[in-house]
């Protein structure tokens, strides 16, 4: 029986752990996503939408921290597969927003310039701010928990040997 493996690591969310923007400073945690090593029917049995493979849903927390109360507004930017997911590899990536708070207090967000979209699923093009109250929320700190899934295709996981997938994108803060 032949096995096939692939080994995924997200690396462009290791470029999005320190950075700074005027006087606020940007980090995310963990800075790197690691899928480590999957078989194709392993990546088979995940839930996930159509025929596509899933590695599974990781999380990961952003902090945006500046010195003096503002609007925060941020963004995502990679190279896109479509218009509602990030390309990487052979295959596509899901983020979704689990949760804001700003200042400790539970904020909405929503896409600038009044685009649409799918509620929780951050886009490309997307730039966030943060809603409370029917209007933009400021302060000094957000807190932002992501969930990321990585997504290859039945035909790109057919592989004769193990192969490194790999993703780039950075976190701006607008």
């Amino acid at each position: 029986m032949q096995r096939w493996i692939i080994r995924i690591m997200l690396a462009w969310l290791a470029s999005a752990s320190a950075m700074v923007n005027a006087t606020c400073q940007m980090t995310l945690a963990p800075g790197r996503v690691d899928y480590g090593v999957a078989t194709r029917a392993q990546l088979l049995v995940r839930p996930s939408t159509g025929e596509d493979g899933s590695f599974g849903v990781r999380r990961v927390h952003l902090r945006i921290e500046c010195p003096d109360v503002r609007p925060i507004s941020w963004s995502f930017a990679a190279p896109s597969s479509d218009a509602l997911h990030y390309r990487w590899a052979p295959g596509r990536l899901q983020i979704r927003m689990v949760a804001a708070r700003l200042d400790g207090v539970p904020v909405q967000w929503q896409r600038e310039a009044g685009r649409a979209g799918t509620a929780d699923l951050l886009q490309p093009g997307d730039r966030i701010v943060n809603w409370r109250a029917g209007s933009i929320a400021t302060g000094r700190h957000l807190d932002v928990e992501l969930e990321i899934e990585a997504r290859v295709s039945d035909a790109s996981s057919r592989v004769a040997d193990l192969q490194r997938f790999e993703g780039y994108g950075t976190f701006q803060l607008e």
